[in-house]
């Protein structure tokens, strides 16, 4: 029922107490309460779709209504007669069992409502776990933990866009294929996890491009005391395992726009340099 027929209701129960108070109906006030009783039997029957919420309120009603019929009864016979002594003792039970009845009603209806928002809440929860699970899946490396391609460049982008400046590392495992070979997947796969340990100090922020191969984020353009202290923290790897790490920088800041692409390419170069280095000096 929208807004005009709730003002054509309200027209037509104004003209109705006119029409009483016009015809002197006795005990017009009570017969009018009868008639505003009936009225919201009438829309409640009409606006309230759940069964089981309905039988409650329209049986409260309906007892007010009857409770509202005696009362006029009464008004009209004085309390005299049978019929004025019937109304008079009855019309307060009547007013009050209703009344009882309403209010267990509309509790039932807050405690449902209640129970609506809870199970809500519960659902808004599941979602946004599910979508935070959605989200380590299409995200995160599943052997590492770290980020992966796709969050590399989501976050890398998001830098450059940004106009932020910084370094980006492409480092690669040296030694690890003969690791991976000789001890099998599952010491690989361990040596893999460790490296990615390595990568988390300074603020740094890792990630997995695949394989052995990893990219780290710094805030700083001068990465040379980060990329010392992964060096040291890396020697047990390197005494138990034989592997070390080659590094390519790429810087990047706003007075040299370039693209992610570009940036992962030029570093890229960079640690294919380091390693062919680190080859001649081992000879």
């Amino acid at each position: 029922m929208n807004k005009l027929s709730y003002g054509y209701w309200i027209a037509i129960l104004f003209v109705i107490r006119s029409l009483m108070h016009i015809l002197q109906l006795p005990d017009a006030h009570d017969l009018f309460g009868l008639v505003v009783t009936s009225l919201v039997f009438v829309l409640i029957w009409r606006h309230v779709n759940n069964e089981a919420l309905l039988r409650p309120f329209l049986l409260g009603v309906s007892i007010y209504w009857v409770g509202n019929f005696l009362d006029w009864i009464d008004g009209v016979y004085k309390g005299k007669g049978t019929m004025g002594l019937i109304a008079d003792t009855y019309d307060d039970l009547f007013f009050a069992t209703g009344f009882f009845l309403i209010g267990i009603a509309f509790l039932r209806v807050i405690s449902e409502r209640i129970e609506l928002i809870t199970q809500l809440n519960a659902e808004i929860s599941t979602s946004k776990q599910l979508q935070a699970s959605l989200y380590l899946q299409a995200y995160s490396d599943e052997l590492t933990g770290l980020g992966n391609r796709r969050a590399l460049f989501n976050r890398l982008n998001q830098k450059l866009s940004t106009q932020e400046s910084g370094t980006l590392l492409y480092i690669d495992v040296n030694n690890f294929k003969p690791v991976n070979d000789q001890f099998g997947h599952d010491m690989g796969d361990l040596v893999l996890k460790l490296c990615a340990k390595q990568l988390h100090h300074d603020g740094a922020e890792a990630f997995r491009m695949g394989g052995d191969e990893f990219v780290v984020l710094l805030a700083q353009q001068n990465p040379a005391r980060w990329i010392e202290k992964l060096s040291a923290d890396a020697q047990g790897l390197k005494q138990e395992y034989g592997i070390s790490f080659s590094i390519g920088v790429a810087p990047f800041s706003a007075d040299q726009p370039t693209t992610s692409d570009e940036l992962l390419a030029n570093a890229d170069q960079a640690m294919y340099s380091d390693k062919i280095e680190r080859r001649n000096r081992s000879r």
